[in-house]
């Protein structure tokens, strides 16, 4: 009798949640950064670097 298998949950980032309590949505840093420790955000004409720290801590510079 072949034996039962068991469901591998899936390596993919599940999709942005709101949040309840203010309306907003959630986005992972591992999404944004795909891996990289530092990317170029675009606002309103301007780039901003958005950097992750040896601590972790995430930098924002414009």
């Amino acid at each position: 009798m072949p034996e039962p298998t068991t469901a591998v949950p899936s390596k993919q980032p599940a999709p942005p949640e709101p949040v309840a309590a203010a309306g907003l949505a959630v986005v992972e840093t591992a999404q944004l950064m795909r891996g990289a420790s530092e990317v170029i955000l675009r606002h309103a004409g301007q780039n901003y670097r958005l950097r992750v720290t040896r601590a972790n801590k995430l930098l924002l510079i414009k």
